[in-house]
């Protein structure tokens, strides 16, 4: 038997002993040629993104993060009505990036005061529980990226807090990517 392992620049055959395969009728499980990588109905690319450069100060109460400045974003998703939260047109696996600049205080304190920020879907946290709660310390900067399921129509923001009424917050971004239309574990 033979099965056809293919490559940008050539098809290359290998002997497979006890199996069904051939190039283009796929008994075995194979993926046949003419097949789309994606198994089921291709992914269709979606993202958007926002971005926010206003100096901040957030209560001590989890409030919304304000952006000023929306896109790129693809026609499967929008912004929201207050501009602060991207809305999901279509269902399905996104990666969720959220980057916040800790504004610098002028004297570094010895308690290192830092900001409490949360992820989003629906003004709630995305796993409904503290797991996607992340710290941003004075004078630093954090990243958190999460992969989630979302359904079409779900709001994804972030929201912010801190107990130092000092410290606040500069340039933000928030970027979703929609990775693939299957959510098997929703």
């Amino acid at each position: 038997m033979t099965l056809y392992l293919r490559s940008a620049e050539k098809e290359t055959k290998m002997d497979i002993i006890n199996h069904n395969c051939n190039k283009c009728n796929a008994p075995c499980g194979c993926k046949p040629c003419d097949q789309p990588d994606v198994p089921g109905e291709q992914a269709v690319w979606a993202f958007g993104s926002l971005r926010g450069g206003r100096a901040e100060t957030p209560g001590t109460s989890l409030t919304p993060v304000p952006f000023n400045t929306a896109g790129p974003l693809s026609d499967t998703i929008s912004v929201s009505a207050s501009g602060n939260e991207l809305v999901v047109l279509e269902s399905g696996v996104y990666q969720i990036t959220v980057s916040i600049n800790a504004e610098t205080t002028t004297e570094p304190d010895p308690e290192q005061p830092y900001l409490t920020a949360v992820i989003t879907v629906n003004g709630a946290p995305v796993f409904g529980d503290i797991s996607t709660f992340f710290n941003i310390s004075n004078r630093d900067s954090s990243t958190f990226v999460i992969q989630a399921p979302l359904s079409a129509g779900d709001e994804v923001g972030v929201s912010i807090y801190t107990n130092f009424p000092a410290l606040g917050y500069m340039n933000r971004s928030m970027t979703l990517v929609r990775l693939g239309s299957e959510m098997l574990n929703k």
